[in-house]
């Protein structure tokens, strides 16, 4: 019985190698590429624009928040200040305007990072969308069966590496 279990182990044993090298045979006709997206988009004439307008916006929001922090920062020092000398009433009310001028500080930080959000989301849509369809013109031009992406995969012999090919693509897309 022994006997029998090692020729079945063999036989099971030759038909995975044979299996295996069929696979090695089959894969070494594939033509693989690879792609490091981040660097790809990232790298490109229309993020770089897409980056300035993105600081551009965010400095301005800066601006603005500023302003009214020191506004409300002046506020607090004359309430600080004359606060003695106010009625209760009066009192009252510039607490009550500042007050409202923090709520609306916080407001507007909220509203800040969401309009950043925002064109940062429009940003990268727009870059993705150019990017799947230029991968997928630049593979079927290229007779490429697989193009995956770099941090997918633990290694990848950099000959595969078409980054900078989808990045000038990208610049060129319209």
């Amino acid at each position: 019985m022994n006997k029998k279990i090692g020729i079945r182990s063999l036989l099971l044993s030759m038909v995975a190698v044979s299996f295996v090298g069929i696979s090695a045979v089959q894969a070494e006709g594939l033509k693989i590429g690879y792609i490091d997206v981040k660097s790809a988009m990232e790298n490109t004439a229309d993020h770089q624009r897409g980056m300035k307008r993105l600081q551009a916006l965010q400095d301005q929001k800066v601006k603005e928040l500023q302003a009214l922090g020191g506004k409300i920062s002046q506020q607090e020092k004359d309430l600080l200040g004359q606060s003695m000398a106010m009625s209760p009433d009066r009192l009252a009310q510039k607490q009550q305007e500042l007050k409202a001028m923090r709520t609306d500080f916080q407001r507007k930080q909220q509203d800040a990072q969401e309009a950043l959000q925002a064109e940062q989301n429009r940003l990268q849509m727009s870059i993705g969308s150019k990017f799947e369809k230029v991968v997928g013109s630049y593979g079927k031009k290229g007779g490429f069966d697989m193009i995956i992406a770099k941090p997918v995969t633990l290694y990848i012999n950099p000959k595969h590496d078409i980054t900078a090919d989808i990045t000038k693509l990208l610049d060129a897309e319209k």
